[in-house]
């Protein structure tokens, strides 16, 4: 009987050994699966903490664009504004060398009109011309 009492015992124990294996197996799998689930989890929050990241560099990106887009219009405007005062300026410039052409010519004027006044004052102060006492001699010599 013995042979039989081993042969039922080993007979209930191979299922027992089968679910033992199987469990095993399974355990195994659990274990496969949280380890798979830990690196996904790490790799998720190497993602966030990136995603959070690049999110904070753009909106660094922004606030620097946007300064940037400010200066940009305020320099147009301080270029537009440069440009009106240019235009100005070269307008005021043609003016002002047109007056400096009329004041020449008037001054040119004056002193041509300073020259015949001085010119016929002198004249006037100045008698006739005398005739050289040479001259005179020269025509008694001469009739």
């Amino acid at each position: 009987m013995d042979g039989s009492v081993e042969a039922t015992r080993t007979e209930s124990q191979k299922p027992l050994t089968k679910w033992v294996d199987e469990m095993r197996d399974v355990i195994k799998v659990i274990t496969d699966l949280s380890e798979e689930s830990a690196r996904h989890r790490a790799v998720t929050e190497s993602a966030q903490h990136e995603y959070t990241k690049v999110c904070e560099e753009v909106a660094r990106l922004r606030t620097e664009t946007e300064q940037a887009n400010g200066l940009a219009a305020a320099a147009q405007q301080e270029r537009d504004a440069l440009r009106e005062e240019v235009g100005r300026l070269h307008a005021e410039n043609d003016q002002l060398q047109l007056e400096r052409a009329e004041a020449e010519e008037a001054a040119a004027k004056l002193l041509d009109e300073m020259k015949e006044l001085v010119t016929d004052a002198v004249q006037k102060l100045q008698g006739p011309p005398r005739t050289s006492p040479f001259a005179r001699e020269a025509r008694l010599a001469h009739s």
